[in-house]
């Protein structure tokens, strides 16, 4: 009885995802880069352009931000401590609730790959990001807004383009 309730609930569980999920599929970046080349898909990079410019981006992609990461420094006091804690733990420390990073959704996305596919909501999309969470956001949002052939980079820049040693820079 427990194993076929683990599975309804698993069968359930991809239900939903399935559901939720408006864009076309997630593919590795092999397959992404034989769209760019056989069928003219576009990759678009979704990440903040500080993130782009100094994490490193794929050749030839395009940075259109579906978020804005704003930080708000904590007073010097404050990152004093935090440093004067890893000095002594002689390591590094999370540091993200410190900072408090903010993502401001950006209001021009859609608008922006509308023009960038000059209107046609049928140009093949490659959308990427880090990781490849944003970008399953960012997918389904321009899918929710007419676009047909949308494709999300499931490993992202870094756990998948990166690792396959695929045309990058701007590291």
């Amino acid at each position: 009885m427990k194993k076929f309730l683990l599975i309804l609930l698993m069968v359930t569980l991809q239900a939903v995802i399935a559901a939720e999920m408006e864009y076309n599929d997630d593919i590795d970046a092999k397959e992404a880069m034989e769209m760019v080349q056989k069928e003219g898909a576009i990759l678009v990079d979704v990440r903040d352009p500080v993130e782009f410019l100094y994490a490193g981006h794929a050749a030839g992609a395009v940075n259109i931000p579906v978020f804005f990461v704003r930080v708000d420094l904590p007073p010097l006091s404050t990152r004093e401590k935090v440093a004067a804690f890893e000095r002594k733990e002689k390591k590094a420390i999370h540091v993200k609730k410190t900072y408090r990073p903010m993502m401001d959704e950006n209001p021009k996305f859609v608008e922006e790959v509308k023009k960038l596919t000059g209107g046609n909501l049928d140009r093949p999309l490659v959308i990427m990001c880090r990781s490849g969470e944003r970008s399953v956001y960012a997918a389904n949002k321009l899918a929710k807004n007419g676009f047909e052939n949308v494709y999300n980079l499931e490993g992202g820049y870094l756990f998948d383009w990166k690792k396959e040693k695929l045309p990058a820079g701007g590291e």
